[in-house]
């Protein structure tokens, strides 16, 4: 990217520049440590840091310019770089990104969902790599000074992917605003980060931002059917609606099985049945990669085109990885992140794929973070659900053991490394483990 100064300067006339110089900004920083030569740099400010204190480093290390706030201003006002003076950071933010980015060509998809979004992003980037060039990010960037650092990266690509994060109130909409997607999908509403935004309808209600831009901009959305929250906006859109699952009006599921293979899915569109294969574990990801492919279709993709390309989709790292420890004990690591679909999701899984029959199946398991008021419920219900089960031992990490409410408490990941150590040296019987919790929890440090 080059973006002149003098575009920001007459598109956004409510903001004063000082020391004005039409400098050439060819990146974007909010972290003074890793500036680079021609960045211009966002002073975020957080609970613990303000990134008004590293102005000085920001320039000495290469900045171009920065933005700073108004009540800031007299501590750089001498200086001789270009500043640029905002209200608020976050306003000057969105609408500085808008005008960086604005000449950018390529198709922008926008995916946001309490859960799948990485995975379904990495299946579409998967799809659209066998048609063209595609921009997205490798380092899990989905807030908007991230995904202003991964658009800074266009270099004529044909399709860009970007993830939509939430952990307060409004910012998918602030998201929206600034990177203005030409399309988008809304995976699911659930408990994740409820705790941050008061509960479960304002995560919908922050989710539908998207919707709600999409709409007033008349652009396409992807939807899953199945999630009753989302039922909500299907029932309003009234621009082009793809929608997925079970009762998908475009994409309907009919089944999906998991095997130590992969995970094989069956669904029809447009009165044609297709059979997809993923090599990656769970029957809900039969969701993720039905929006993919709607998503895709948007795009132009055929849909025999995106089926045979999801053939080549492998899951990233800590994502259900079936690690082989020796001839008798195999380790999944599913210990990425937790919230209460994807505990489920990989309970389930693990229960579908090591047969009780043919294992010896122990669960490692860890508190669910950032649910709410809904913390010590979810937790009850997750003990029920590994109830119903027949594994041969559970153990559990973190402070609400007492909600889960069964196995053996270990007071950290580490005494969980202890036991799969003594597993691993001792038995010889086939014996599978599953690793599940929160990022918080540690587990997805064992046998890394």
């Amino acid at each position: 990217m080059k973006v002149k100064l003098s575009k920001i300067q007459e598109r956004l006339p409510e903001f004063e520049i000082i020391h004005f110089q039409d400098v050439d900004i060819t990146g974007v920083s909010y972290d003074s440590r890793t500036i680079e030569k021609g960045d211009i740099f966002f002073p975020l400010e957080g609970e613990n840091f303000n990134g008004h204190d590293f102005i000085p480093q920001a320039f000495n290390n290469g900045a171009v310019a920065t933005l700073c706030d108004s009540a800031h201003l007299t501590e750089y006002v001498d200086r001789k770089e270009p500043i640029i003076v905002v209200d608020s950071i976050e306003e000057g933010l969105e609408k500085i990104v808008n005008v960086i980015f604005s000449d950018i060509t390529a198709p922008r998809v926008a995916i946001t969902g309490s859960t799948g979004k990485t995975t379904t992003r990495e299946m579409l980037v998967k799809i659209l790599e066998s048609k063209g060039k595609v921009l997205n990010s490798d380092r899990n960037y989905n807030t908007l000074w991230g995904n202003a650092k991964v658009l800074s990266e266009y270099d004529d690509h044909d399709y860009i992917v970007l993830e939509f994060a939430m952990d307060r109130k409004g910012e998918i909409g602030w998201q929206s605003r600034a990177i203005e997607p030409d399309l988008g999908a809304i995976l699911n509403i659930g408990f994740v980060h409820a705790e941050n935004v008061g509960g479960i309808r304002n995560v919908y209600e922050t989710k539908k931002d998207l919707a709600d831009y999409l709409h007033r901009s008349g652009k396409p959305l992807v939807l899953n059917a199945d999630d009753n929250w989302l039922k909500k906006i299907e029932a309003q859109y009234t621009y082009q609606l793809l929608t997925y699952g079970h009762e998908g009006k475009d994409f309907r599921l009919i089944n999906s099985d998991v095997s130590l293979e992969g995970t094989e899915f069956t669904f029809v569109h447009e009165g044609e049945e297709y059979t997809g294969f993923i090599k990656a574990y769970g029957k809900d990801l039969a969701y993720n990669a039905l929006a993919a492919i709607a998503l895709a279709d948007l795009l132009g993709v055929d849909v025999k085109d995106s089926v045979k390309a999801l053939k080549e989709y492998t899951a990233f790292e800590g994502r259900f990885e079936i690690k082989e420890l020796n001839e008798y004990v195999t380790l999944v690591n599913d210990a990425y992140n937790a919230n209460p679909t994807s505990m489920r999701m990989s309970i389930e899984t693990f229960d579908d794929i090591f047969d009780e029959r043919d294992y010896d199946r122990v669960l490692i398991l860890g508190d669910m973070k950032e649910l709410g008021k809904v913390t010590q419920e979810q937790h009850r219900l997750l003990g029920e659900l590994v109830k119903r089960k027949k594994f041969s031992k559970v153990y559990y990490v973190g402070d609400y053991y007492k909600d889960f409410g069964l196995g053996e408490k270990l007071i950290n990941w580490y005494q969980a490394e202890v036991i799969v150590e003594r597993i691993k040296r001792n038995v010889r019987k086939k014996t599978a483990i599953l690793l599940k919790a929160s990022h918080s929890v540690g587990l997805y440090n064992i046998e890394k």
